[in-house]
């Protein structure tokens, strides 16, 4: 079996703005199958989410969690510093003197 590597915080919360963005507003279980984590889980990081103007969340018949402006903003930023970081990475594997 390979290894797994642990997920942070952002990562899950990148994770599941990313989830918001391809689905649009949806509901918690299905958010919760796209970032593989518990119901209960994501429902904390959706509610800091919201906290933070990244998501909403719609109440009605049925709750909905959408991404906001925001959110879309925060994703832009954490994929493009993603990007740096594994760049970073694999400069310094190459290059000794980094």
């Amino acid at each position: 079996m390979g290894h797994v590597s642990k997920r942070s915080r952002v990562d899950i919360y990148a994770e599941i703005l990313e989830a918001l963005k391809r689905k649009g507003p949806t509901r918690i279980t299905r958010v919760s199958y796209a970032v593989g984590i518990p119901v209960d889980r994501v429902k904390k990081s959706l509610s800091d989410l919201a906290a933070a103007g990244l998501t909403n969340i719609q109440t009605g018949e049925e709750t909905s969690y959408s991404i906001t402006h925001r959110g879309l903003e925060f994703l832009d930023a954490y994929w493009k510093m993603d990007g740096f970081l594994k760049f970073l990475g694999e400069k310094k594997g190459n290059d000794r003197e980094f």
